[in-house]
């Protein structure tokens, strides 16, 4: 865990090699040193600063980096640098050293090995190789737990996860729902038995209806038993289909839509019936039959429901089913139009 700096100046470097060789012995009455240092003299050289004491090149310390004011540290004193604590060390070899000594957070010394936190993420400090050493980010701490980068956990209607944000600072996030006890990533789609889903950063949200396994956004629609129904999207448990038109079926396969309130006929040949689209309140309409329509030779016919009327040489009776209220065209003798049971002359 330390680095070593060589002397350049060729007269200390020399001193240094020889371990012991640190008096000018030409001026050892004045005691100077070599290089022509007086005594008493402190000068820097390299990472590290020295005093000529007796003729002798004395090491006294290290010094800190350019960007932190060349300070001079002396022997066994430390000195932080951005996430570090460096002790300046003498060897047994008579060579001076800068050492990683520990991790330092927020002023506080961490030993290799250490785990910490600040009340929001957590942290150890790690060797790198023989030279460094580093704070390392683990995770977050969430409601006082500690949770390590990438875990997730379940709180509520959300899946939270630990992920470090675009400055290194680890946070949890929102990354997914929960919706009847399934999980959803944020982005993703899913299937109720009524409505759909996406998982968004502020919950589930409902986006359409399904009907018959089929996703159907706000507005679309479909038809049934001739009755039109439009999905409707509400962000809560009303949304769903609503019945807003009935459909006419021509003769030729077409169909067309019919509003609320609008009658037509519809039949082959002869015989036909008048359709009328109700509403049923509650959001609903029904297509139902009005009135039976003849088309005889001399002209189309219209009878209510319980009356007949001639056409031709025949009488053509509107029955209603009591049950079902479908109505039916009936055609009998014209001689029997005054006998007929439950039909009268309209």
């Amino acid at each position: 865990m330390k680095f070593t700096s060589f002397i350049c100046a060729l007269t200390i470097a020399l001193a240094l090699a020889s371990s012991s060789v640190f008096a000018d012995t030409k001026s050892s009455g004045n005691r100077s040193c070599p290089g022509g240092y007086e005594n008493g003299k402190q000068m820097d050289i390299g990472r590290y600063w020295y005093e000529c004491k007796d003729g002798q090149v004395v090491p006294k310390g290290c010094l800190t980096s350019p960007e932190d004011g060349n300070r001079r540290i002396e022997i066994d004193a430390t000195f932080d640098t951005n996430q570090n604590r460096m002790q300046c060390v003498l060897n047994s070899d008579g060579f001076l050293s800068v050492i990683y000594k520990a991790c330092v957070s927020k002023g506080t010394e961490r030993d290799v090995g250490a785990q910490w936190d600040d009340g929001t993420a957590y942290f150890t400090c790690v060797q790198v190789g023989d030279n460094n050493v580093h704070v390392v980010t683990l995770g977050c701490i969430d409601q006082g737990k500690p949770m390590k980068l990438d875990d997730r956990v379940a709180k509520g209607d959300f899946i939270y996860q630990c992920r470090k944000a675009t400055d290194g600072t680890p946070k949890m996030n929102k990354v997914g729902c929960i919706q009847n006890g399934k999980k959803y990533n944020i982005g993703e789609t899913f299937e109720g038995p009524k409505v759909w889903y996406t998982c968004t950063d502020s919950g589930s949200k409902i986006v359409g209806c399904m009907y018959q396994s089929h996703r159907l956004s706000d507005g679309d629609h479909y038809n049934e038993n001739d009755m039109m129904f439009s999905c409707k999207v509400r962000g809560d448990d009303t949304t769903g289909f609503e019945a807003f038109a009935c459909l006419q079926r021509e003769e030729s396969g077409a169909s067309i839509e019919r509003k609320v309130g609008c009658s037509w006929v519809e039949g082959k040949g002869p015989i036909a019936y008048e359709y009328t689209c109700k509403d049923e309140g509650n959001k609903k309409v029904s297509k139902v039959q009005s009135q039976c329509v003849y088309r005889a030779s001399q002209g189309t016919l219209k009878l209510q429901p319980g009356c007949v009327q001639l056409a031709n040489d025949v009488a053509v009776g509107c029955i209603q089913d009591s049950s079902s209220g479908k109505l039916r065209i009936e055609t009998y003798k014209a001689d029997q139009i005054d006998s007929l049971p439950g039909l009268r002359k309209c």
